[in-house]
């Protein structure tokens, strides 16, 4: 589901990708990944299909950034330091109320389909925010806390975003896969996207086969010092120790590890590099007891969140992370370790604040999961029982069931990739998926406003407002903070970077040694 990437749903769904490099240092040529004696391919391998519902990047979240920087572009990318450049806009402006945005576009961009970048073509990309299905538009849609209530095109250049309320840095919802930009000819006819991309990235996909490979062509024209691989493969694994074993064997030259597997990796020669920012939660998708009567009342939810004791979470089935009651990341200018006393591990007072919400004898409720998290919900599952509270584990490995359990149960354990917490609260816990039931809490929004209008001194100070009213809400639980792994191979690799806080490397980090 998720940042969401359905990723590690199905990331936890929203997981991402693992690279293989097959490289020659400084121009030689030697085999490399997969037996290719090609210098210039670099491997990249999932852990999840990233195109499993086609190729419009606008169904996915940020874990699928990775595989759709390379043949899309955004109107705004994420920089070495995680926050937004700008890409397919070359300048912008706000008017003094900031509720319009003025974009200045690049000239002499060119999608896959042969229709250029144009300010109607913008126009038709976000007018497509409507779209319920287009999960990365979510906060764009009406009602959203990122709303666009309107876009115009004055001129072939020139984009202006109108906003029902004022929006001081909206070039962050803009970053990424939210301001992915699509071809002229898929947005009239969207089954194209179905075949293929439709994008003006450097690469253009070659060749595809469901769940196993995607191959990519370098452009011509593209900026080999930027992207130095004439061709990626991306390779998906879904099994952690599978993903492993191909980095340690050579399959692949880049891969992103679990974290469970590092210590492997690294005692059999593979490189790391390491990131945090994915924070492993429990989401509250019933705020409001649609599902299951309890989760209305907030008391529930914390006391939930009092039950967990995250060290030992981490010591047993999340080797490496760092267990935390914050919705941000500890890099997060809005993180408050006064909340990890706040919510210190205590069994006598969950169970008080669970009399106190009117179950002093609990209550039982199902929660659906993937078979990558089962570990952890059952350590979860023990602590919530020395409560009283019996939580049934459904196993599948149907994507649907876990996406079609978002509107039929109260939680979900999801990662969420935190590198935009402004972004990720608006388009996720707030005006996305994991807000199914359209709740509102006037204390969240309130504190979701300031933040995205904050600036300088101020930014901190309503960041971790709004961090501290996510947890006292009770709209997520949670559990620690992952680290994110990359392994490579230092003999042809140099070490890829990460943006800011995001769970993955900047495409553009992947270079050769020499």
């Amino acid at each position: 589901m998720t940042g969401f990437t359905f990723k590690r749903l199905a990331a936890s769904t929203l997981a991402l990708a693992v690279a293989t490099v097959s490289l020659a240092a400084c121009g030689s040529s030697t085999n490399g990944a997969n037996g290719s004696s090609s210098s210039t391919t670099l491997t990249l391998g999932y852990d999840s299909d990233p195109a499993p519902q086609g190729y419009d990047p606008l169904l996915y979240g940020g874990g699928q950034r990775l595989f759709y920087e390379s043949v899309y572009q955004s109107l705004f990318a994420e920089g070495a330091d995680g926050q937004p450049v700008p890409e397919l806009v070359s300048s912008f402006s706000y008017n003094k109320a900031k509720t319009r945005m003025t974009l200045k576009l690049k000239s002499g961009v060119t999608f896959t389909d042969g229709s250029k970048l144009t300010a109607q073509l913008v126009k038709a990309n976000l007018d497509r925010r409507s779209n319920s299905k287009l999960q990365a538009y979510s906060g764009f849609a009406k009602g959203g806390s990122s709303e666009i209530a309107a876009v115009e095109a004055p001129s072939a250049d020139t984009v202006v975003l109108t906003f029902p309320a004022a929006q001081g840095s909206f070039q962050t919802n803009l970053a990424g896969v939210p301001g992915t930009m699509v071809g002229a000819k898929a947005i009239s006819d969207p089954s194209l996207l179905d075949k293929g991309p439709d994008g003006s990235g450097p690469y253009r996909m070659n060749s595809a086969v469901k769940g196993s490979s995607y191959t990519m062509s370098r452009q011509p024209g593209t900026n080999a010092g930027t992207y130095p691989f004439r061709t990626i493969v991306y390779k998906p694994y879904l099994d952690k120790n599978a993903r492993l074993n191909a980095q340690i064997s050579g399959q692949t030259d880049a891969s992103l590890l679990d974290t469970s597997t590092e210590r492997t990796a690294s005692s059999n020669g593979v490189s790391l590099v390491k990131n945090g920012g994915t924070m492993l939660d429990l989401l509250v998708f019933d705020k409001t007891g649609v599902s299951s009567k309890p989760f209305g009342n907030k008391d529930v939810r914390l006391a939930l969140s009092y039950a967990i004791d995250r060290n030992a979470f981490v010591k047993s089935v999340a080797k490496g992370a760092e267990p935390t009651a914050n919705a941000f990341p500890k890099s997060s200018p809005g993180y408050d370790p006064a909340l990890n006393t706040r919510y210190a591990y205590d069994v006598a007072k969950a169970k008080s604040t669970l009399s106190r919400a009117g179950y002093p004898h609990g209550f039982s409720f199902t929660i659906t999961a993937s078979p990558t998290d089962q570990a952890a919900l059952e350590f979860l599952q023990n602590g919530f029982k020395a409560i009283g509270v019996d939580m049934k584990i459904d196993v599948t490995t149907s994507t649907g069931r876990l996406f079609a359990a978002v509107n039929s149960q109260p939680l979900g354990f999801i990662p969420l990739t935190m590198s935009n917490e402004i972004g990720v609260t608006a388009g996720v816990l707030v005006g996305g998926f994991a807000n199914p039931h359209k709740t509102q809490d006037p204390v969240i929004g309130a504190a979701l406003g300031a933040a995205s209008n904050a600036s300088g001194p101020d930014h901190a100070a309503a960041l971790k407002k709004l961090n501290g009213s996510l947890i006292d809400g009770g709209w997520l639980i949670p559990v620690a903070e992952q680290y994110a792994y990359a392994g490579y191979d230092a003999k042809a690799l140099k070490a890829p970077t990460y943006p800011g806080t995001d769970g993955y490397p900047l495409l553009s980090s992947f270079k050769p040694v020499g």
